[in-house]
């Protein structure tokens, strides 16, 4: 499956931006009849207030939900009840209140990167060789590395649409972006370990994923469990959506695109009830699970493990 094909449901909102006259008339082609400059998703017709798109309400409509309810986060954590209460007049106007654009649209840039991309996925790989290893198996889930390790077509259509850092120099940047970000309200010190903390559940959740997805790879390599013609290799393929064919293989997809993301998400906009109960805790109930299904599958192939 191709990864633009596979990224379902996000053409709605990611064609943001002026555009010229060629991918304009493609978008028409496409069947989008309205919006395709995209400027008025934040800054709503007709009034094209720049107050409205500075209001982290703005971004509430696209930023929630399954995969990624940055709002939902946000909206409950410190940082977002004290924007709350700084709009509703609870706290005066030059009260400490960072908003989704201060974190994510610096001096008004609208490129919104941050260190670890849209998929908390980046190369190089790390110098501890076990997040190394889990890594490599979410890539390999992805499709961006081969089962062998070597890259595929579909890395360059990840760098495509940049939603991972592919060097060290490009994760530094932003890291340091958001570092400086921090530092308006924090000490570097603060900022620093809360950012690393994030980095740090990354590792983890990966641990967890990894160990799921060879669980179902396991299957793929015995035969006891068919591999989709769709898919390239003989590999769970994380970006099969919704046309994952089997219950397992579905409880692997909501792991990554679900818990995973909110998991380390939850952590970086420094809200731990999602991190941990919407995140963590449901990655490992979603592991147990998944390694359960595969043991009765091998049992019943004859081929316990």
């Amino acid at each position: 499956m191709a990864l633009m094909e596979g990224m379902k449901g996000c053409g709605g909102c990611h064609k943001l931006g002026l555009k010229n006259e060629v991918e304009t008339a493609k978008l028409k082609r496409e069947g989008s009849r309205f919006g395709v400059a995209s400027c008025d998703a934040c800054h709503t017709r007709h009034t094209f207030s720049l107050d409205e798109a500075r209001s982290p309400q703005a971004c509430q409509t696209c930023h929630m939900g399954f995969d990624h309810p940055q709002w939902e986060m946000y909206s409950s954590s410190k940082h977002g009840v004290r924007h709350l209460l700084n709009q509703n007049g609870a706290l005066p106007q030059n009260a400490s209140a960072p908003t989704c654009q201060t974190c994510h649209m610096g001096e008004g840039n609208h490129a919104v990167r941050t260190a670890w991309g849209f998929l908390a996925v980046r190369l190089p790989m790390p110098d501890d060789t076990a997040w190394a290893a889990d890594r490599t198996t979410i890539l390999q889930g992805l499709g961006v590395l081969d089962p062998t390790g070597k890259p595929t077509a579909r890395l360059d259509a990840l760098k495509a649409i940049d939603v991972v850092r592919l060097t060290q120099e490009d994760w530094q940047s932003e890291r340091d972006k958001m570092r400086k970000t921090c530092n308006q309200c924090h000490s570097l010190n603060f900022a620093n370990g809360e950012l690393e903390k994030g980095d740090r559940m990354i590792r983890e959740a990966d641990h967890l994923m990894a160990q799921a997805i060879r669980a179902v790879a396991d299957l793929y390599k015995d035969g006891i469990l068919k591999k989709p013609q769709s898919y390239a290799y003989p590999f769970p393929d994380l970006l099969a959506f919704h046309e994952a064919p089997t219950p397992l293989e579905q409880k692997l997809f909501v792991m990554y695109l679900e818990h995973r993301m909110r998991t380390f998400q939850g952590t970086f906009h420094a809200n731990p009830d999602y991190a941990f109960w919407y995140g963590w805790s449901e990655m490992v109930r979603d592991k147990a699970e998944i390694e359960t299904l595969a043991e009765e599958l091998h049992r019943e192939a004859g081929r316990g493990r």
